[in-house]
């Protein structure tokens, strides 16, 4: 009796495990979408991809037969945000083109991770051969846990791009598939393997080879000898022999090179080996772009003058070891490969966390692993980009000004403005202005529920037009020779509710609440982020996306190695705050379906001086840079406090000493200034301290763990 007892309960525990193992599968694989259900028309902002998953599998097949699974990620070779037309695999293989995403397919089943700045989009633009995954939400599995639950054979092949990874996250997804229940087996696969490479065979892109041009001197401060020179400086205090630039803007910013390679970004692509007496910069076609005369007006040098090498690229040896020559080699992943396992024979060679694992592999046995000095010398701005970066915000703010103002008068008189007629027009101003090279960013232009989708890109088939009922909000930023700019205001040109006041004077309030910030220098930024949310935090706001990214000057608009987000995992590469970076601060919140608001000001580090000098520590604070005023009829004063009054009425004293004198010629635009940057009186009986809440205390305890 016992013993069918015992063999009754073994046979429930096992229908049980069954039942909520099916469970979980069907949880990680349900394809449950809106518009996904037999019979449901798709909505035509999705992207057919079934004969493309059919050629990527048919590929994957072919490799050798061993794979199961491949992922593809956003990245190209160089770990770029924005890859080129060519190099953008995912957007291909997923119809999902927004900047931050991971396809992973398998013979029968796809997925896609993205973050919460593209949910909405990721939901438009995906068929329904795609499971979306939410990144960040507490019900979505990780990478490692679907590919567990997918391939049921064990110890399955799960494939990728060896040239398009970085070595560091391979090594981490290849020890997580492997500890799970399955035992799969992450296995790096040659570029020339590529499944997506070899399915995308029809309208490929070519990829691009435009004209490099030197960055002139009065633009990048110090020349590319002397970077050189400190580099060397560097790579001989770690010990190392050489050094591997394999990240676009670095390059740019190391040789004072500026291309148009990849779209929004002055970028060309290329690798760079620096060792204590040679210098390599590979670049395509190099033949042609070494002797081609300048096309850019403020160029006056050819490549090969500017680099001090031949029409072929080759370099005297003396002059390479002095650092007074740059050998440019034609690119080839394959050939910096192979003269990184050359070079590893005799010397260590510094590697990034950014670096590809195929550059990883190439020196593994005698490679150093550290973080990049370039990234920090060229996040830290000298004497002549802080001026130039501040003369290119105050064009910049005096051409969105002229255009709020224009278009605030159009849609109150009723003429018809949508998304893209309004984002195109400003673009089309904003290249105008004086050493513009083009956009940093593609013009978020949204009104009503489509600001609530971060990314927005506005579309003819999405395209909303601009009204008086609800919140409209536009990202916009430009690229000039002497800085890159960022800026986001959020507009109601109606009489809006006063929910609605209420949630954008709290993301206004979250925004002065950082740029007030003063922090001993040594913190990171991931340590002073609650400081911004904390008071959308006090009425249940919440925003997905980081509160601020570092800026290039006339580099990327999202520069690292700085950022103020929240991280659950801090970055090996993560460097704290240092005085002459450039940050955006940038809070923000959206609800689906209705409105976004956010408010987007650039402000750059700099030294201050406290009352007390009791700790001996240097300090830190945020100086604003972009001057545009806030929406005024949106501001509900009475949520303000004291000093948050006192910041605002501060920075519009900014906006009219430097901004009302480049508006000179716009009465329009002056009077539209005037009406947003009248000082507002502060009552004595305004609390100079704000109500301590427990979201205030939480921010506290964050900050001081996070020092901890």
């Amino acid at each position: 009796m016992l013993n069918r007892m015992r063999c009754s309960m073994a046979l429930v525990w096992l229908l049980w495990l069954v039942t909520v193992q099916f469970e979980i599968l069907e949880a990680l694989t349900s394809h449950t979408r809106p518009g996904c259900e037999q019979g449901d028309p798709p909505p035509s902002t999705r992207v057919n991809t079934t004969s493309r998953l059919a050629s990527f599998r048919a590929a994957l097949a072919e490799i050798d037969g061993s794979f199961q699974a491949f992922i593809v990620g956003s990245e190209d070779a160089h770990d770029s945000e924005y890859p080129t037309e060519y190099d953008q695999r995912r957007a291909y293989i997923s119809g999902f083109s927004g900047s931050s995403g991971t396809a992973v397919v398998t013979m029968s089943s796809a997925a896609l991770w993205t973050d919460g700045r593209y949910f909405l989009e990721a939901e438009q633009s995906l068929d329904c051969n795609w499971i979306l995954m939410r990144s960040g939400l507490t019900d979505t599995p990780a990478i490692e846990q679907w590919l567990n639950s997918q391939l049921l054979n064990e110890r399955s092949n799960v494939g990728i791009d060896k040239s398009l990874i970085s070595h560091s996250s391979f090594l981490s997804l290849q020890k997580k598939l492997a500890a799970l229940s399955q035992h799969h087996s992450l296995l790096p696969v040659d570029s020339i393997n590529n499944p997506v490479d070899r399915s995308w065979t029809v309208g490929r892109p070519p990829q691009a080879k435009n004209p490099i041009h030197a960055l002139d001197l009065k633009f990048a401060g110090v020349s590319w000898a002397d970077k050189i020179k400190a580099l060397r400086e560097n790579i001989t205090s770690k010990g190392a022999g050489a050094f591997v630039v394999n990240v676009l803007d670095e390059t740019a910013w190391l040789f004072n090179l500026r291309g148009s390679d990849v779209r929004f970004n002055p970028f060309f692509l290329s690798y760079a080996i620096v060792e204590l007496d040679r210098t390599r910069l590979y670049i395509l076609d190099k033949d042609t772009r070494l002797t081609a005369n300048p096309t850019d007006p403020e160029t006056k040098v050819k490549l090969a003058e500017h680099l001090q090498t031949s029409a072929s690229g080759t370099c005297e040896p003396s002059k390479a070891r002095e650092g007074t020559c740059v050998e440019v080699v034609e690119y080839n992943p394959i050939k910096v490969e192979e003269d990184l396992q050359l070079i590893a024979q005799s010397k260590q060679v510094w590697i990034t966390f950014s670096a590809s694992f195929a550059v990883y592999s190439a020196v593994q046995n005698s490679s150093l692993i550290a973080k990049s000095p370039l990234a920090i010398d060229k996040s830290v701005k000298n004497k002549i980009e802080r001026e130039g970066m501040q003369r290119a915000y105050n064009r910049d703010s005096a051409a969105l000004i002229k255009f709020l103002a224009f278009l605030e008068k159009e849609i109150k008189e009723g003429r018809h403005w949508t998304e893209v007629t309004a984002g195109a027009k400003l673009d089309e101003q904003r290249k105008k202005l004086e050493y513009n090279r083009g956009l940093s960013f593609e013009t978020i232009s949204g009104y009503s529920s489509n600001g609530a989708i971060i990314h927005y890109r506005p579309l003819n088939h999405t395209d909303k037009k601009i009204s008086t009922d609800s919140l409209y909000l536009l990202d916009s930023g430009g690229q000039y020779l002497d800085g890159t700019t960022d800026v986001t205001r959020t507009m109601h040109y109606g009489n809006p509710t006063n929910y609605e006041k209420e949630c954008y004077t709290r993301v206004l309030m979250s925004s002065i609440n950082l740029a007030m910030l003063k922090w001993p220098e040594g913190l990171y930024g991931r340590q002073i982020d609650a400081v911004a949310r904390y008071q959308l935090w006090d009425v249940g706001l919440v925003y997905r996306h980081g509160t601020g990214h570092g800026i290039g000057a006339y580099l990327s608009v999202h520069e690292g190695p700085g950022r103020i987000r929240i991280v659950q995992t801090p970055s090996a590469s993560d460097e704290p705050l240092r005085s002459y970076q450039f940050f955006s601060d940038e809070p923000g919140y959206y609800e689906d379906g209705e409105f976004g608001i956010r408010l987007e000001t650039v402000v750059m580090t700099s030294h201050f001086q406290p009352k007390y000098d009791t700790a001996k520590q240097l300090f830190l604070e945020f100086l604003p840079v972009q001057l545009v005023p806030f929406e005024t009829n949106l501001i509900e004063l009475s949520l303000m406090n004291h000093n948050q009054v006192k910041w605002l009425n501060e920075y519009n004293a900014k906006i009219r000493e430097t901004l009302l004198p480049l508006l000179t010629d716009d009465v329009l635009a002056t009077n539209w200034v005037n009406a947003r940057i009248k000082q507002i009186s502060i009552e004595p009986s305004a609390s100079s301290t704000p109500t301590l809440t427990i979201s205030t205390v939480l921010a506290i305890v964050t900050v001081l763990l996070a020092l901890h």
